[in-house]
């Protein structure tokens, strides 16, 4: 539903189930895996959030 996908928790836990759906994920890029898993019509426009992402990431993966 529209008020599932643009719930955060929501959408980051489907994001994961789909993630780990993808053989060889973890040896993909960053912006090659996340299409794989959203088919996005944009493909490219991961790339531009490559770098906040791995800094989130980052700052709380250790909190």
């Amino acid at each position: 539903t529209p008020e599932q996908i643009t719930d955060p928790e929501y959408a980051t836990l489907a994001f994961e189930k789909g993630l780990k759906q993808v053989d060889g994920w973890q040896d993909m890029p960053l912006t090659e895996a996340a299409q794989t898993v959203q088919v996005s019509a944009y493909p490219d426009a991961y790339a531009q959030w490559e770098q906040q992402a791995a800094d989130i990431v980052a700052q709380h993966w250790n909190s």
